[in-house]
């Protein structure tokens, strides 16, 4: 029970009686009320009353009652229930947090009053966490000099994330050892080795001894002469981490780049992935830096290291993600029947597959029950049995597919499985889809708005289509009278909507009530030369219109212009 009022305890009074009833009966009660001769109100509840008040919007509107209906409202105070004595400073005021409250008059608040020493040091674990939390790294370095207390919580890993080497530590191999020596190197969790981003000197053997100290997380290898580093210290760092991105840069019509980790220290890396590693999640890319038109797309040439090295260095992996690599057949072999058996995630791209094989790769994915997310391109599925085909895509969360072949028989199993609700597939992306254009729009148009984001072409490309006027048409119609999409495009990779073929064709009303369904819709409203945005002005105009009537939109984004939260 909370009782803010001392007087009527005496002789068995009235607050006596209510604490028997509260303690005892366990009655709930609840009293608010002025005492004219202190001009002070009293708050009398038990404990689980007042919690639920104070959340509430009750106690605010009570407040105002008393302050419009008391004579001397200027001089009410509010008793503050952990003093016992309550200072004229502190005058009764309205409560955004729903409670009574009052403002202090700072002048004369603390006159002739000592504050209580360390009230800092006695704030909760949980709220000097949270209050940590918004401090940047360079700012955490100073909070760890100001008591043992603060320091043991300003150690928590999770508050580091985004520590990196000092600029200092950067210029020179000296200057990078004098840092590793200190305690404050202990708190990098990420290695970046990229050229425009990392050290300007040369790595060398030394160096990755000093880094093999760290407990990183994660590291990331792009770009970077690593010549004076060893295969197995370079392998060794990379199986400590949890999380590792390697891309290879290749520059047109150079055949071979120090920048690049080439085949032999790429082999190192994996033979020591086969060895017991933290490794949870991996990345190898083929970037190029700069093409010229026929230049062939240049891929990693893994077929010189062992198939068994090769998928065995991937069995613990959960997150996979590979593209445009060189693998031979037997490589893939072993990949699929070895090397493909943990993974919740994969992306397989640019890398070349017969039907035979696809058909070969996912039924050994078939079997990984943790699968949930897949990224496919450059694949072969038609000679796939169709409904097998649309049982194994559906069983993921998020579908990626792009530049595949796939028949239009196939396509139209994939959406009718979402129909039904035999389908796990939340985001769905389809790009460079030759048959997307021949599926029924019927068809298309319910079970994409069965989806909570959902991405096609915009614009046509070499023989392939984008969705037909009719499909377009179908999906916005849908969408107007009632959708589960909350974006058109991935969360950090939107469509525009002003920029589909066909959009300028979708009936206004349509239009307006289908985007006001979701919860975020980009508008580029075309370049900066005013093109490729296909929304006529009435179409705009309903647009407008319907947000300023009735929509669930939270967020409008616009490429290069900060976005417009709702």
């Amino acid at each position: 029970m909370t009782d803010n009022c001392e007087a009527g305890y005496e002789g068995g009074g009235w607050l006596a009686q209510v604490k028997d009833l509260v303690e005892q009966d366990g009655t709930p009660f609840l009293c608010l009320y002025l005492d004219q001769k202190t001009q002070r109100v009293n708050f009398v509840s038990d404990c689980e009353s007042q919690k639920k008040l104070r959340d509430s919007k009750a106690l605010t509107e009570l407040e105002d009652i008393l302050k419009s209906t008391n004579e001397k409202k200027t001089a009410l105070q509010f008793y503050n229930h952990q003093h016992e004595v309550v200072s004229s400073c502190h005058q009764s005021q309205p409560s955004k947090y729903h409670k009574l409250s009052w403002v202090k008059n700072q002048q004369i608040c603390f006159k002739g009053q000592i504050l209580p020493e360390n009230c800092y040091n006695n704030l909760p674990v949980e709220v000097l966490r949270m209050i940590f939390g918004f401090l940047k790294p360079t700012d955490l370095r100073k909070v760890l000099l100001v008591s043992h207390s603060w320091k043991s919580v300003a150690e928590e890993p999770a508050l580091w994330t985004g520590f990196d080497f000092p600029e200092k530590s950067r210029k020179s191999s000296l200057m990078l050892t004098k840092f590793m020596r200190t305690s404050l190197s202990s708190k990098i969790q990420h290695l970046t080795l990229a050229n425009n981003e990392s050290f300007r000197f040369n790595l060398t053997d030394e160096h990755f001894r000093q880094f093999l100290s760290l407990d990183l997380s994660s590291i990331s290898i792009w770009d970077i002469e690593l010549t004076e580093v060893s295969g197995k210290l370079l392998g060794k760092l990379v199986s400590g981490c949890e999380k590792c991105t390697i891309i290879e840069v290749y520059k047109s019509h150079c055949l071979q780049d120090d920048r690049n980790l080439g085949s032999e220290k790429l082999s190192a890396i994996f033979d020591e992935m086969q060895n017991k590693t933290k490794l949870k999640s991996f990345e190898l890319i083929a970037g190029v830096h700069q093409t010229f038109v026929g230049d062939p797309r240049k891929k990693i040439d893994l077929t010189s290291i062992p198939s068994m090295i090769l998928a065995t260095a991937f069995t613990n992996i959960e997150e996979l993600f590979l593209e445009n690599l060189e693998v031979d057949s037997h490589q893939l072999d072993a990949l699929f029947e070895f090397g493909f058996v943990n993974l919740s995630s994969l992306g397989f791209r640019g890398i070349q597959v017969d039907a035979t094989r696809t058909r070969n790769l996912l039924e050994s994915l078939d079997n990984c029950s943790r699968l949930k997310r897949l990224n496919l391109s450059q694949v072969d599925m038609r000679e796939i049995a169709s409904q097998f085909l649309a049982r194994f895509l559906n069983k993921m969360i998020s579908l990626n597919i792009e530049d595949i072949k796939i028949e239009s028989h196939q396509f139209e199993d994939i959406f009718m499985a979402i129909l039904r609700g035999d389908s796990a597939i939340k985001h769905f992306r389809m790009f460079e889809i030759s048959n997307l254009s021949t599926v029924s729009p019927d068809v298309l148009s319910k079970a994409v708005n069965k989806l909570e984001s959902v991405s096609f072409d915009r614009r046509k490309h070499v023989d392939k289509h984008t969705l037909t006027e009719i499909q377009i048409k179908e999906i916005f119609r849908v969408m107007s009278l009632e959708t589960n999409l909350k974006s058109l495009g991935m969360a950090t990779d939107q469509t525009p909507v002003d920029a589909y073929d066909h959009i300028e064709e979708v009936d206004p009303e349509h239009l307006a009530m289908g985007l006001n369904n979701l919860e975020s819709v980009r508008l580029d409203f075309g370049n900066e030369d005013g093109r490729y945005s296909f929304l006529t002005t009435v179409q705009l105009y309903a647009f407008f219109k319907q947000l300023n009537m009735k929509s669930k939109l939270k967020t409008i984004v616009r490429e290069d212009h900060p976005d417009f939260h709702m």
